[in-house]
């Protein structure tokens, strides 16, 4: 079987209802994954790494349970948060009324304004603060405007402000409090069971049954070309970068934790060496397709050096034939199809 390498730009708006780094709610992201989750035999959905939960949030999705998870506590607090809109949406207002008050009147002044708020609570211990409880309106309500006023929504101690636009006047939080409005993903974010922050290995081996899907969507590997290891730049854009957070060192910790799954799961990465020491093309399956977008700086283009360079191959593999939705090796680690999946890496090699 052979799947060929598709260009596809993520240069669409952010559809989920908070963006965030890497996150994979652009059309050409939902028409390569989501098509290959399996739905029958699971109830229990799962991502460890949930960020913008884009792939639930803009799929067509349902299962019986649904688990939202981030090592970030602030982002799970905001997600949270939003699921509560109307108490939220009053929170909001309060905030803009008080601490993004502001009398002046040029744009430029305002973006001065607003982007002194943003240095001063990036470098100031707000973000180092995790202790309270998931459901604090007042902290979602901060980091709301950190995350959108961040560029590219990294995490902002990762990205300089670009939160306000002086053309139109208007705060990029404006963005979320107008979905938070209109309510497009009101059920879906009803529709969580649980919200937690705990360390992707906790969660997974909590919740790892032959009834649970995993979808895999990890801080991406930095290709350093002199080390062959991770040199963690691109894990700073997650704010992952520590190893109490995520760390160079938990990409080999991911990889085996789920070769012992019993659950099926589909993982997003860019190529680095490991995955085909640790996740073999015999015995998954290697899906990919070609990405561009200024942040794909590695992957197997690590060598790019320009914008104009910047492309990458984005990986899925799966320990499930999508067809099927059958698991392709057992828990006893015999295959169960019997055959085997070699992907060729681009569309050259496919012809």
């Amino acid at each position: 079987m052979v799947w060929r390498v598709i260009p596809m730009s993520s240069n669409f708006f952010n559809m989920s209802i908070i963006s965030y780094f890497g996150s994979k709610s652009s059309n050409a992201f939902q028409n390569f994954i989501n098509p290959t989750i399996p739905k029958q035999g699971v109830t229990k959905y799962l991502e460890p790494f949930s960020g913008s939960f884009a792939t639930y949030m803009d799929g067509d999705l349902q299962f019986d349970e649904v688990y939202y998870n981030d090592k970030n506590r602030h982002q799970v607090n905001l997600v949270y948060c939003c699921s509560k809109p109307v108490e939220f949406l009053e929170h909001l207002e309060k905030f803009k009324d008080t601490v993004l008050f502001t009398n002046k009147k040029r744009p430029s002044a305002k973006w001065n304004f607003y982007k002194g708020l943003y240095k001063k609570y990036t470098k100031n211990t707000f973000l180092d603060d995790v202790n309270f409880e998931i459901g604090d309106f007042s902290k979602a309500c901060m980091y709301a405007f950190l995350i959108t006023s961040s560029f590219s929504s990294v995490y902002p101690r990762g990205g300089g402000f670009s939160g306000y636009s002086k053309d139109r006047d208007r705060l990029k939080l404006e963005i979320l409090i107008d979905k938070l409005k209109k309510g497009k993903y009101t059920d879906k974010l009803s529709s969580i069971t649980e919200f937690t922050n705990e360390d992707f290995e906790e969660l997974i081996r909590k919740h790892d049954s032959d009834e649970t899907y995993i979808y895999l969507d990890p801080p991406y590997y930095k290709y350093d070309e002199k080390t062959g290891g991770d040199d963690a730049k691109r894990l700073f854009w997650y704010g992952s970068d520590s190893e109490s957070v995520f760390g160079p060192v938990s990409h080999r910790r991911l990889l085996e934790l789920i070769k012992t799954v019993k659950g099926r799961w589909s993982l997003s990465y860019y190529y680095f060496p490991l995955l085909e020491e640790l996740l073999p093309r015999d015995k998954y399956i290697w899906l990919q397709k070609e990405v561009n977008r200024t942040c794909a700086n590695g992957g197997n283009n690590h060598e790019a050096k320009s914008k104009e360079q910047a492309k990458g191959i984005e990986l899925l593999i799966l320990n499930y034939d999508p067809k099927t939705g059958k698991k392709l090796i057992s828990n006893d680690g015999m295959n169960c199809l019997g055959v085997s999946h070699l992907f060729h890496w681009n569309e050259a090699q496919a012809a």
